[in-house]
Order: structure tokens, then sequence, then C-alpha cells
């Protein structure tokens, strides 16, 4: 993520925070975050925050995932794991049911594709 992309995802994190008239300590607070590090990002200083943190601030403000992985050009989402390094830890899955999940996942992202290609 550029400065100018950080800046973007400040301003987006900040306009949502004052809609809903919470401070920068209880969005914080909620997120279990340092107030300081979201000072730090909503004023564009960071360029590589750290996507878990941004996505728990994301649903603390109710701001879509894809909104936020689009302001930030896919920082997001690229720096999250893969479903198969994200199910065999979460869920201790065996490989084959691991391979289940992909091939359905990959079946609606196919499908996905179509409707928006109509």
């Amino acid at each position: 993520m550029n400065e100018a992309q950080a800046m973007k995802l400040g301003h987006l994190l900040r306009q949502a925070r004052r809609r809903q008239g919470r401070s920068l300590r209880t969005v914080a607070d909620l997120a279990g975050i340092d107030y300081l590090w979201l000072s730090r990002v909503e004023r564009g200083l960071f360029t590589k925050p750290a996507s878990e943190r941004l996505t728990k601030i994301a649903e603390i403000l109710s701001i879509p995932p894809e909104r936020l992985n689009r302001v930030t050009k896919g920082h997001v989402s690229s720096s999250l794991p893969g479903v198969r390094t994200y199910f065999r830890a979460k869920f201790d899955l065996a490989p084959g049911e691991i391979d289940r999940i992909e091939r359905t996942i990959q079946q609606i992202q196919r499908s996905r594709e179509r409707r928006q290609n109509l």
C-alpha cells in the first residue's frame, strides 16, 4: 500500500468512526489495540498496517471487508492466509477435507465470475 492509499484508508476509518459517534479510544478498546496505533492509521502514517487489526476495526465500524480491500488495493486480502492454511490451523482438518472446501470455494468463485460477465 502506498502513502496515498494509506491516507485514503485513514480517511475511510475516521469517517466511519465519527459517523458512529465513537472516540479513538472506544474503537481501539473494542478492537483490543492501542489507540495511538489507530490514530496513526487514521492519519495515514502506516503503509503496512496489520491486516488482522484492520479487519477487526472494519468489523467494529461496519465497513465491508471488500471496501477495505479496495481502498488498500488488496493489502488486506493479500496478507491473509490461504484457505488451506486457515482451515488446517483453525479447525485441524484432514487434507482431504480441505481439498473438498477448496473445490467448493473454486466453484463459488467460478459461479460469481460467470454472473459478473453476463
